[in-house]
């Protein structure tokens, strides 16, 4: 992610990036799986996902996290903790995560049942009212998108591991 101000162009890109259905990426394998209860659960889901991600890389708890690997997972977490927060805000549940491990990247899944609800990235509102999470999806991640099925929806996410 850039501090930069992003061009009209680039809001509009960024924008549309969200309002096409597009196919579910499939991983080697899923690795983690999580029912999303609550919004005051999501810092359980946080640890374990963090956990998780450094597990994947073969990273102990005791083991020192080199700086590129820290950030690189640090990244991963904010990027899923604004899809899983936004399920739980906006989508219906039963909400879930799931995390695939893949050559190179994670591939993040998180569904809700809410397929009539379209994820919306803010347009024209201001800073402080939120709503630019999908912005920031957009920009962290290599591929991103949803796919509506008949009873939930699935909103993911393409992460580069970090070599």
């Amino acid at each position: 992610m850039t501090d930069r101000i992003r061009t009209p162009a680039e809001y509009a890109e960024a924008y549309a990036s969200w309002h096409s259905d597009s196919p579910v990426p499939t991983a080697a394998e899923t690795r983690l799986s999580l029912r999303l209860e609550s919004l005051r659960g999501l810092s359980v889901v946080r640890r374990q996902v963090q956990q998780f991600l450094l597990s994947s890389l073969g990273i102990t708890p005791e083991q020192d996290v080199p700086a590129a690997v820290e950030d690189a997972v640090e990244r991963a977490v904010l990027v899923i903790d604004e899809l899983t927060s936004n399920a739980l805000r906006h989508g219906s549940t039963p909400s879930s995560l799931h995390i695939g491990d893949d050559e190179g990247r994670w591939i993040v899944i998180v569904t809700d049942a809410a397929p009539d609800r379209a994820p919306t990235p803010a347009l024209e509102r201001p800073a402080g009212q939120g709503g630019y999470g999908l912005y920031v999806i957009a920009d962290l991640t290599t591929e991103h998108g949803v796919h509506y099925e008949s009873d939930r929806k699935l909103v993911w996410a393409c992460l580069v591991k970090p070599g």
